[in-house]
C-alpha cells in the first residue's frame, strides 16, 4: 500500500498513513463537509504540505547553487511518498539568473502540460466515488502549489486540467500565477478560500440573526396593520401607522394618478416628484425600485378582484434612506391595504344596496306615502334635502369593443365618482340606464361637476362612452316621477352633447310635458305612415328624414352625414314625400314633423 508521508526524519515525529486510510478520511470529509468544502480542504491541506517540505529542502541545501535540484528534490519527494509514480515537467534553464528563478506567465503559458502518473487520488475516488464530473487530485494541486510558490516566491496555482478519475487518458497540469488564474479563468479557486467553517458559522449566525431581526419586525409590522384593519380604521389611519413605525413617507394612488391616501410628504410635492424621469434600478418580486435624480421610488400594485386598481409607494427624498428590505413592509402594506379596501367596498356596497333599494320601490311606487321614502332615507343620511335633480346615465360600448355591460358595477363605480366631486344621491338601473337621484343640489357648481364625474368615468373606463340626460331641479320627492321621465327624454334626444339638460329643450320640453303617449302614436301614425313600420328599408328612410329635417333641410350637409350623392337623397326625399303626401320645403311641415319625431325619440318609441 502507498504511503501518503515517509520516515524521513523522526525528529519530526512524522506519522505514516496508508492510501486507504485517507481514502477513508477523504471520503469522510466528502460526506460530512460536502463536495465544495472538502475539495477545498484538500487544496489547502497539500498545499501546506507542499510549502512545508519546500522550506524544508531550501533549509537544508543552503547555499542554493542549484535551485532546479531543489524543484528535482521535492519532485522525487512527491514520488516517494507514493503521491505519483512520475511527474513530468521541466523548468527551462533559460529561465534562471542568479541561481534564481523569476516565473512569469508567459513562459509558464508557453510550456506543454505537465503529467501525473498514476494519481493515488483517482485510485481513491473511483473506489469510493465512481467516474468523478470534475478533475480529482485536488491534494497533489495543492502540493505542486505550494511548494512552487515557496521556491519563486510568488503565488503559483496548478490547475489539474485533464483527470483519469473523469475518463481522461492522462492526470495533466498547467502552472501560472494567482493572478493569471483570476484574470483568464472564470473557475472559482477554492485553494485561495482560506475562510475556516467556524468563520462560516459565525458569519451564518450573525446572517441569521439579522435575518431573525428583520423578521421579527416585519411581523410586528404587520400585526399592528392588521390591527388597525380589524378596529374598522380607514385607510388614511392604516397609512399613517406604517409611517409612524417606518418614518417612510407614504403614498398610495389610483391608476389614474388620483390619491387615495399619503403620509409624510404633500400631495404637491409628490406629483412633482413622479413627473421627473424615472430609472428602474431593480425589480422584487412585485416591487419595483426606480431613481428619480437624488430621489428614490419604491412602489408595488394592491390588487382588488384580481384586478390591480391602485399602486402604493414608499418615497425617499434622499437616497442614503433607502433600504433595499423595505420592499417587504411596502408588499405588506399593499396587501393589509387590500383587507382595508375590501372592508371599505363591503361596507360602501351594503350602503349602495340599501340605496338601490329605496330608489326601486321610488321608481316602482311601491310605497303608501312619501313620508315612508323619506323615513329609509334618514338610514343612510340625516343630510337629505331638497332641491332635488334626477338623471339618467347611458352608457354604451364603442364600436371596437363588445364587452357586455355590467350595469350593478357602473352603479357602484359612478357612485364612487360622485362622492369624489361631493355629490350625493340615489342610484339604480332603469330600462338599461342608470338613474341617479340627487339630493342637496347646488345649482351654481352643478353643471361643472356633473362635467367632472363624466370626464372621471370616460378616463377610467375608457371603452365605454357615456351621456346623461338631467330633469328639472324640483324641491318635493312626489315630483319625481315627472324629473324620471325629463331625464328619460332629456338622455334618449340623439345629440352629440354628452350632457343633455331638460330645460334645455326648449319648445320640445313644453310639448312633452304631460302629453298622453297614445295620443302621440296616434298623431306620429297619422303624419308618418308607413316610415314608422320596422322594416329595414322604412327605417332607413325614416333616419334619413330626421337627419335632414335637423339639417334644415339642406341636401348637402345631409349628404355628408348620410354618405349619399345628392342624387341618391333626392331619391330618397321623393320617396318620403309620396308615403308621407307633404312636401318637406315647407317650414311649417318640416318643423311639425321633427317635432313628432323628437317626441317619438324622447319617450323610447323609436330609437335613431
Amino acid at each position: 500500500m502507498n504511503e501518503i508521508t515517509h520516515l524521513d526524519n523522526f525528529d519530526h515525529s512524522d506519522i505514516v498513513i496508508t492510501s486507504e486510510s485517507f481514502g477513508i478520511l477523504r471520503k469522510a470529509l466528502f460526506e460530512h463537509m460536502g463536495k465544495e468544502k472538502a475539495k477545498a480542504f484538500l487544496m489547502r491541506f497539500g498545499k501546506v504540505l507542499g510549502e512545508n517540505k519546500a522550506k524544508e529542502v531550501i533549509d537544508s541545501t543552503k547555499p542554493i547553487n542549484d535551485i532546479l535540484g531543489i524543484v528535482e528534490s521535492i519532485t522525487n519527494n512527491h514520488v516517494s511518498l507514493g503521491h505519483v509514480s512520475n511527474v513530468e515537467y521541466d523548468i527551462p534553464r533559460s529561465n534562471i539568473e542568479d541561481n534564481q528563478i523569476i516565473f512569469n506567465e508567459k513562459a509558464a503559458k508557453s510550456k506543454d502540460p505537465g503529467k501525473w502518473k498514476d494519481s493515488f487520488e483517482v485510485k481513491l475516488h473511483l473506489k469510493h466515488f465512481g467516474i468523478a464530473d470534475e478533475c480529482t487530485c485536488y491534494t497533489l494541486s495543492g502540493y505542486a502549489s505550494g511548494s512552487l510558490s515557496v521556491i519563486f516566491n510568488q503565488e503559483i496555482f496548478v490547475k489539474e486540467l485533464t483527470c483519469r478519475s473523469k475518463g481522461d487518458a492522462d492526470c495533466t497540469f498547467e502552472v501560472n500565477t494567482k493572478e493569471y488564474w483570476e484574470r483568464n479563468s472564470q473557475d472559482y479557486l477554492p485553494i485561495y478560500d482560506d475562510q475556516s467553517i467556524l468563520n462560516e458559522l459565525e458569519i451564518t449566525y450573525d446572517t441569521l440573526l439579522s435575518q431573525k431581526k428583520l423578521l421579527e419586525r416585519i411581523t410586528d409590522f404587520h400585526v399592528q396593520l392588521t390591527e388597525s384593519v380589524i378596529e374598522q380604521n380607514s385607510i388614511d389611519e392604516v397609512v399613517k401607522a406604517a409611517y409612524q413605525i417606518l418614518k417612510v413617507p407614504i403614498v398610495i394612488e389610483e391608476l389614474n394618478g388620483n390619491i387615495i391616501s399619503k403620509y409624510g410628504i404633500e400631495k404637491v410635492e409628490f406629483n412633482e416628484l413622479i413627473s421627473n424621469k424615472k430609472i428602474i434600478k431593480e425589480r422584487k418580486h412585485r416591487t419595483n425600485v426606480e431613481q428619480i435624480n437624488n430621489s428614490y421610488l419604491m412602489s408595488t400594485p394592491i390588487y382588488l378582484d384580481d384586478k390591480a386598481l391602485f399602486t402604493c409607494y414608499f418615497v425617499y427624498e434622499d437616497m442614503l434612506l433607502y433600504d433595499k428590505n423595505d420592499y417587504l413592509f411596502l408588499e405588506r402594506l399593499s396587501t393589509v391595504s387590500t383587507l382595508c379596501f375590501i372592508n371599505e367596498k363591503i361596507s360602501f356596497e351594503t350602503t349602495e344596496r340599501l340605496k338601490i333599494n329605496i330608489l326601486d320601490r321610488l321608481i316602482q311606487k311601491q310605497y303608501i306615502s312619501i313620508d315612508e321614502i323619506s323615513s329609509q332615507l334618514k338610514y343612510i343620511t340625516n343630510e337629505i334635502t331638497d332641491p332635488y335633480i334626477t338623471l339618467m346615465f347611458e352608457c354604451s360600448t364603442k364600436e371596437s369593443t363588445n364587452a357586455p355591460i355590467d350595469l350593478y358595477e357602473k352603479v357602484i363605480q359612478i357612485s364612487n365618482t360622485l362622492k369624489i366631486y361631493s355629490l350625493d344621491g340615489l342610484l339604480s338601473n332603469y330600462k338599461d340606464k342608470i338613474v341617479i337621484l340627487i339630493f342637496s343640489v347646488n345649482k351654481t357648481s352643478f353643471q361643472k361637476r356633473i362635467n367632472q364625474v363624466l370626464s372621471h368615468s370616460q378616463k377610467i373606463d375608457n371603452e365605454y362612452n357615456y351621456k346623461v340626460g338631467i330633469s328639472s331641479v324640483f324641491d318635493d320627492l312626489t315630483h319625481f316621477h315627472s324629473s324620471l321621465e325629463q331625464a328619460e327624454q332629456a338622455v334618449n334626444l340623439p345629440r352629440s352633447q354628452n350632457v343633455i339638460q331638460f330645460d334645455e329643450l326648449g319648445l320640445l320640453g313644453t310639448f312633452l310635458q304631460g302629453i298622453n303617449v297614445n295620443d302621440l302614436k296616434n298623431t306620429a301614425n297619422k303624419e308618418l305612415g308607413r316610415l314608422l313600420d320596422s322594416n329595414d328599408r322604412n327605417k332607413e328612410l325614416l333616419y334619413t328624414l330626421y337627419i335632414y329635417l335637423i339639417n334644415g333641410g339642406k341636401l348637402e350637409k345631409t349628404m355628408k352625414d348620410l354618405s349619399l350623392s345628392i342624387g341618391g337623397i333626392q331619391y330618397r326625399i321623393r320617396k318620403i314625400e309620396e308615403i308621407i303626401e307633404k312636401d318637406l320645403k315647407d317650414f311649417t311641415n318640416a318643423s311639425y314633423l321633427l317635432l313628432i319625431i323628437e317626441s317619438l325619440i324622447s319617450i323610447g318609441e323609436i330609437k335613431i
